[in-house]
């Protein structure tokens, strides 16, 4: 069979709270998929065996063997170094350099391509989503973190170790609650599930939050918030203006022309998190190319369908310029 015949790729979305793997055709649908939890306080060795086994009971699941695979496409929390394949993410303990494309293109024996979580969504929003016939694209991912791709003109923006695009990086409230890089008041320290646990953390320690777990989570913050209690929606509310900050600033760097945002949080918060969100676009946007970028701000309605179909196209080489034998 050659490669062109294949109709299959392996496609893993790797972040700090879970991992999701489907079999995607060629067209960017999502066949058998299955997700586990991404286990801390375990070695990468270990990580990987929780990622090999989720592989294999997915490609067990479709009855596909992996000498029937194009090969695997995989979108990971970053920061990483592309094309190596080699990840860091802030969100993944026990992954420090870890050789991720090398050890997965020797188990399955098929080429793999490694990148950005969030500019795998991007992707798959561009070609399937919200994001079809955008010129300039911003994607974001806010879960367990916050990360971005951009594509322009159907072309992923990579820099030059891949990690352009790091929109959860730009500082939304300067001196504000610390975040994983080391800095200060980060769109991700704000805004993400990992920051949102560490102020609820702070904010229980003080006697607010009473009604929340020992050890709560992003999702715990958003129910808090759905149901009225005051602390927890101060911190969604800042939460959509740091993430609208974010947009802000890429878009007066990239001149953008559109945004699709997924991921748990985001999805989970939906409004409570997008109306402050645009409200801080509002008033910060105010050059004539960025004005009204804010009506131009949606969250994703693929899920999941949309970080699996752009991790494929990553190696499928949707994007002009990527290619499998990179």
């Amino acid at each position: 069979m050659t490669a062109d015949a294949r109709v299959w790729t392996l496609a893993l979305d790797i972040g700090g709270t879970k991992m999701a793997v489907g079999l995607v055709r060629a067209d960017g649908s999502v066949a058998a998929q299955d997700a586990v939890p991404t286990r801390g306080h375990v070695t990468g060795d270990e990580l990987f065996a929780d990622l090999v086994a989720l592989c294999d009971r997915v490609l067990a699941a479709g009855q596909v063997a992996p000498a029937d695979l194009l090969g695997i496409g995989v979108g990971c929390g970053g920061p990483m170094l592309y094309p190596e394949g080699r990840v860091s993410p802030l969100n993944i303990a026990a992954w420090d350099d870890f050789p991720l494309r090398d050890v997965l293109q020797e188990r399955y024996g098929r080429p793999a391509v490694v990148d950005n979580d969030a500019k795998a969504l991007a992707m798959g929003e561009y070609h399937f989503g919200l994001g079809q016939g955008a010129r300039c694209l911003l994607g974001m991912v806010v879960s367990t973190g916050v990360g971005g791709g951009i594509v322009e003109d159907g072309r992923l923006i990579h820099g030059v170790r891949g990690n352009a695009g790091h929109v959860g990086h730009i500082i939304a409230y300067r001196g504000g609650p610390p975040c994983g890089c080391g800095a200060l008041g980060c769109v991700e320290g704000v805004a993400s599930g990992t920051g949102l646990a560490k102020r609820a953390l702070l904010a229980k320690a003080q006697g607010l939050l009473p009604t929340l777990p020992a050890a709560p989570n992003g999702h715990d913050i958003v129910d808090a918030a759905r149901a009225g209690e005051p602390t927890a929606r101060q911190f969604v509310e800042e939460a959509g203006i740091a993430v609208g900050r974010g947009i802000a600033a890429a878009a007066a760097l990239l001149d953008l022309d559109r945004v699709v945002i997924g991921g748990s949080v985001a999805l989970g918060a939906g409004e409570l998190l997008m109306e402050p969100l645009r409200r801080a676009l509002a008033e910060d946007a105010r050059l004539d190319f960025t004005r009204g970028i804010e009506n131009a701000v949606m969250l994703s309605n693929l899920g999941v369908g949309a970080a699996l179909a752009g991790a494929a196209g990553l190696l499928r080489g949707w994007s002009s310029g990527d290619a499998s034998e990179r």
